[in-house]
């Protein structure tokens, strides 16, 4: 009864959109009278309003994933090739695994290992990286000293030590990880306030925004989203479907 009640309050706040202007041309009289027919008939039949309620529900579940994937299609370019991302894997993979991630998020660290394997046993997937720091200022601090370091390997090196390790993330365990790779913790500090820097994570931000990605980690897999962590056989799942579908085109 719960779950019924729920959905009727769901359906009675959007009612209004699909009725529209036509429920303007109606008089006062003619709204009662329809509303009367409408409430004998729910209550002679019960079962037809949570059928009714099943089916708006279904539809708007569908128009929302449709917008999504519409959302991941135009967006492209953005996630895919932004030249201010990092990447692992060779530039014309069939297969791009994007990332967006929080050095300071556990589910994010935990699927890092199986994200790793899956990109060793695969060579015609890609990995980009999308720096998305949502978990306070130490994570901020990180993501833009990561694209400060302006170097592949520097980068992946510090991604690496980040993830792998189980300390929270402040300010001086960053420096500390900048300086076990003998780099300048305070210089890199000073470079990564660059506009360019802040204005990248800004744009991941939108992006994220856009396609629908709330919470860290997120992938997205040859345009299919899968929000939150992803263990080894389902990463490996994501390849695999989107390997058929490539070779299908």
């Amino acid at each position: 009864m719960r779950r019924l009640f729920e959905k009727l309050l769901f359906v009675l706040v959007l009612l209004p959109a699909f009725i529209g202007g036509n429920a303007l041309a109606l008089s006062e009289q003619d709204k009662r009278l329809i509303d009367k027919h409408i409430e004998d008939y729910l209550l002679r039949n019960p079962e037809k309003l949570e059928q009714a309620l099943d089916n708006m529900q279904a539809f708007l579940t569908q128009r929302e994933a449709q917008m999504r994937a519409q959302a991941l299609t135009d967006n492209a370019d953005a996630l895919y090739r932004n030249a201010a991302d990092f990447s692992m894997g060779p530039a014309d993979a069939p297969i791009t695994i994007v990332e967006f991630f929080d050095y300071n998020c556990g589910y994010c660290k935990r699927s890092f290992a199986p994200l790793m394997e899956v990109l060793a046993e695969n060579s015609d997937v890609r990995l980009v990286f999308k720096e998305y720091p949502i978990l306070g200022e130490p994570s901020y601090n990180a993501a833009s000293t990561a694209l400060a370091l302006a170097d592949k390997i520097k980068y992946l090196t510090f991604h690496t030590k980040l993830m792998s390790t189980n300390s929270r993330l402040s300010q001086s365990v960053i420096d500390k990880t900048l300086s076990e790779m003998k780099l300048p913790p305070q210089k890199i500090k000073s470079d990564a306030r660059a506009d360019k820097y802040i204005l990248h994570i800004s744009a991941t931000r939108q992006l994220a925004d856009a396609i629908g990605v709330n919470g860290t980690p997120a992938f997205v897999v040859n345009g299919t989203l899968f929000p939150g962590a992803l263990d080894k056989t389902e990463l490996a799942q994501a390849v695999a479907s989107a390997r058929a579908a490539s070779n299908a085109k």
